[in-house]
Protein backbone atom coordinates (compact mmCIF):
# COMPACT_ATOMS: atom_id res chain seq x y z
CA UNK A 1 0.00 0.00 0.00
CA UNK A 2 1.59 2.92 -1.17
CA UNK A 3 -0.65 5.72 1.12
CA UNK A 4 0.09 6.38 4.33
CA UNK A 5 -3.36 7.07 6.62
CA UNK A 6 -5.22 6.56 9.61
CA UNK A 7 -8.16 3.33 9.59
CA UNK A 8 -10.26 2.28 11.87
CA UNK A 9 -10.43 -1.41 12.31
CA UNK A 10 -14.56 -1.77 13.14
CA UNK A 11 -15.16 -5.57 14.88
CA UNK A 12 -18.55 -6.15 15.19
CA UNK A 13 -20.41 -8.57 17.36
CA UNK A 14 -22.85 -11.08 16.74
CA UNK A 15 -24.25 -13.62 17.81
CA UNK A 16 -22.30 -16.60 15.91
CA UNK A 17 -19.30 -14.71 16.60
CA UNK A 18 -18.31 -11.98 15.09
CA UNK A 19 -16.68 -10.06 11.61
CA UNK A 20 -14.11 -6.99 10.80
CA UNK A 21 -13.15 -4.45 8.17
CA UNK A 22 -11.41 -1.75 8.14
CA UNK A 23 -12.47 2.05 7.26
CA UNK A 24 -9.70 4.41 5.78
CA UNK A 25 -9.47 7.97 6.14
CA UNK A 26 -8.69 9.25 2.76
CA UNK A 27 -7.35 12.74 2.85
CA UNK A 28 -8.58 15.42 0.41
CA UNK A 29 -5.49 17.97 0.62
CA UNK A 30 -7.70 20.26 1.29
CA UNK A 31 -5.44 22.53 3.83
CA UNK A 32 -8.15 22.94 6.19
CA UNK A 33 -6.55 20.96 8.83
CA UNK A 34 -3.24 23.55 8.42
CA UNK A 35 -3.93 25.73 11.20
CA UNK A 36 -0.54 27.29 13.19
CA UNK A 37 -2.63 26.32 16.08
CA UNK A 38 -2.45 22.41 15.31
CA UNK A 39 0.74 22.71 13.87
CA UNK A 40 2.02 24.25 17.39
CA UNK A 41 0.42 21.54 18.97
CA UNK A 42 1.18 18.52 16.72
CA UNK A 43 4.70 17.81 18.40
CA UNK A 44 7.90 18.04 17.17
CA UNK A 45 9.23 18.26 13.56
CA UNK A 46 10.64 14.70 12.95
CA UNK A 47 13.48 16.24 10.46
CA UNK A 48 17.14 17.50 11.84
CA UNK A 49 18.57 21.05 12.41
CA UNK A 50 21.55 19.48 10.72
CA UNK A 51 19.98 18.02 7.77
CA UNK A 52 17.12 20.72 7.48
CA UNK A 53 18.39 24.08 7.96
CA UNK A 54 15.41 25.58 5.90
CA UNK A 55 12.63 24.24 8.21
CA UNK A 56 14.48 24.97 10.86
CA UNK A 57 15.30 28.74 10.56
CA UNK A 58 11.55 29.13 9.60
CA UNK A 59 10.44 27.75 12.48
CA UNK A 60 13.17 29.34 14.80
CA UNK A 61 11.93 32.77 13.64
CA UNK A 62 8.34 31.74 14.00
CA UNK A 63 8.61 30.96 17.68
CA UNK A 64 10.46 34.35 18.42
CA UNK A 65 7.78 36.28 16.39
CA UNK A 66 4.82 34.43 18.23
CA UNK A 67 6.86 35.05 21.26
CA UNK A 68 7.05 38.87 20.80
CA UNK A 69 3.42 38.59 20.08
CA UNK A 70 2.71 36.78 23.13
CA UNK A 71 4.91 39.06 25.42
CA UNK A 72 2.96 42.23 24.02
CA UNK A 73 -0.73 41.03 24.07
CA UNK A 74 -1.57 37.30 25.00
CA UNK A 75 -5.48 37.84 23.59
CA UNK A 76 -4.21 38.66 20.23
CA UNK A 77 -1.75 35.72 19.88
CA UNK A 78 -4.33 33.80 20.43
CA UNK A 79 -6.35 35.02 18.05
CA UNK A 80 -3.10 35.10 15.44
CA UNK A 81 -2.45 31.19 16.01
CA UNK A 82 -6.52 30.42 15.60
CA UNK A 83 -6.55 32.03 12.41
CA UNK A 84 -3.37 31.58 10.77
CA UNK A 85 -2.40 28.65 8.59
CA UNK A 86 0.42 26.65 9.03
CA UNK A 87 3.68 28.43 7.80
CA UNK A 88 4.39 25.42 6.11
CA UNK A 89 2.09 25.20 3.96
CA UNK A 90 2.06 26.18 -0.09
CA UNK A 91 -1.39 26.05 -1.61
CA UNK A 92 -3.01 22.96 0.23
CA UNK A 93 -0.08 20.93 0.41
CA UNK A 94 2.25 20.35 3.03
CA UNK A 95 6.22 21.64 2.42
CA UNK A 96 7.76 19.73 5.06
CA UNK A 97 5.59 16.66 4.33
CA UNK A 98 8.33 13.62 4.72
CA UNK A 99 9.14 15.44 8.19
CA UNK A 100 6.08 16.93 9.35
CA UNK A 101 5.23 16.53 13.20
CA UNK A 102 3.77 13.53 14.19
CA UNK A 103 0.26 14.86 14.93
CA UNK A 104 0.23 16.01 11.56
CA UNK A 105 0.72 12.72 10.36
CA UNK A 106 -1.65 10.95 12.63
CA UNK A 107 -4.75 13.40 11.34
CA UNK A 108 -7.42 13.13 12.19
CA UNK A 109 -6.59 10.99 14.42
CA UNK A 110 -5.22 13.73 16.92
CA UNK A 111 -6.83 15.91 20.30
CA UNK A 112 -7.52 18.63 17.11
CA UNK A 113 -8.46 16.34 13.90
CA UNK A 114 -11.39 15.13 14.80
CA UNK A 115 -12.82 18.53 15.71
CA UNK A 116 -11.68 19.93 12.67
CA UNK A 117 -14.78 21.80 10.47
CA UNK A 118 -15.02 22.13 6.93
CA UNK A 119 -13.43 18.94 6.06
CA UNK A 120 -14.92 17.36 3.44
CA UNK A 121 -12.91 14.05 3.97
CA UNK A 122 -13.01 14.19 7.26
CA UNK A 123 -17.57 14.65 7.27
CA UNK A 124 -17.62 11.97 4.25
CA UNK A 125 -14.84 9.40 6.71
CA UNK A 126 -17.27 10.33 10.09
CA UNK A 127 -20.48 9.80 7.92
CA UNK A 128 -19.27 6.46 6.54
CA UNK A 129 -18.44 5.09 9.70
CA UNK A 130 -21.93 6.28 11.53
CA UNK A 131 -23.25 3.97 8.43
CA UNK A 132 -21.25 0.89 9.43
CA UNK A 133 -21.85 0.99 13.05
CA UNK A 134 -25.60 1.83 12.96
CA UNK A 135 -27.32 -0.07 15.11
CA UNK A 136 -24.40 -2.56 15.92
CA UNK A 137 -22.56 -3.49 18.40
CA UNK A 138 -18.56 -2.53 17.65
CA UNK A 139 -15.78 -2.26 18.73
CA UNK A 140 -13.52 0.19 17.14
CA UNK A 141 -9.68 0.78 16.99
CA UNK A 142 -7.25 3.37 15.48
CA UNK A 143 -4.88 2.66 13.33
CA UNK A 144 -2.45 3.43 10.70
CA UNK A 145 -1.29 2.19 7.41
CA UNK A 146 2.51 2.62 8.20
CA UNK A 147 1.94 -0.29 10.28
CA UNK A 148 1.02 -3.80 10.16
CA UNK A 149 -2.73 -3.61 8.39
CA UNK A 150 -4.85 -5.44 11.02
CA UNK A 151 -6.57 -8.90 9.44
CA UNK A 152 -10.19 -8.55 8.72
CA UNK A 153 -12.81 -11.37 8.66
CA UNK A 154 -16.04 -10.78 6.61
CA UNK A 155 -18.33 -12.98 4.34
CA UNK A 156 -19.32 -11.78 1.10
CA UNK A 157 -22.63 -10.86 2.06
CA UNK A 158 -21.08 -8.45 4.98
CA UNK A 159 -18.79 -7.34 2.92
CA UNK A 160 -21.50 -5.96 0.48
CA UNK A 161 -23.59 -4.76 2.70
CA UNK A 162 -20.71 -2.42 3.99
CA UNK A 163 -20.10 -1.60 0.31
CA UNK A 164 -23.93 -0.60 -0.42
CA UNK A 165 -24.10 1.15 3.18
CA UNK A 166 -20.89 3.38 2.17
CA UNK A 167 -22.24 4.05 -0.98
CA UNK A 168 -25.41 5.32 0.25
CA UNK A 169 -22.64 7.57 2.68
CA UNK A 170 -20.90 9.01 -0.23
CA UNK A 171 -17.52 7.07 -0.65
CA UNK A 172 -16.00 8.62 -3.77
CA UNK A 173 -14.33 6.13 -6.04
CA UNK A 174 -10.94 6.72 -4.51
CA UNK A 175 -11.81 6.10 -1.03
CA UNK A 176 -13.72 2.84 -2.06
CA UNK A 177 -10.51 2.05 -3.79
CA UNK A 178 -8.75 2.62 -0.62
CA UNK A 179 -11.27 0.60 1.50
CA UNK A 180 -10.97 -2.57 -0.86
CA UNK A 181 -7.40 -2.39 -0.81
CA UNK A 182 -7.38 -2.57 3.40
CA UNK A 183 -9.89 -4.99 3.30
CA UNK A 184 -8.16 -7.76 0.86
CA UNK A 185 -8.32 -11.20 2.54
CA UNK A 186 -6.14 -14.20 1.55
CA UNK A 187 -8.79 -16.49 2.59
CA UNK A 188 -12.16 -15.05 1.40
CA UNK A 189 -15.28 -16.43 4.06
CA UNK A 190 -18.85 -16.87 1.59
Amino acid sequence: MNIETFYVHLKFQTISGGWSVNLPFLCDKCGVCCTLEDFLNAGEIQGTAESDRGVYAKFKALTVELGKLFERDEKMYEQHIAAARCPFQEGNICSIYAIRPKGCSQFPNTPFGMLSEDCKALERFKEQKRALKRGRVVEETGHFTGDRIVPVSFSKKQYDACIAKLLKAGITEEEKALFNSLNEQKDNNS
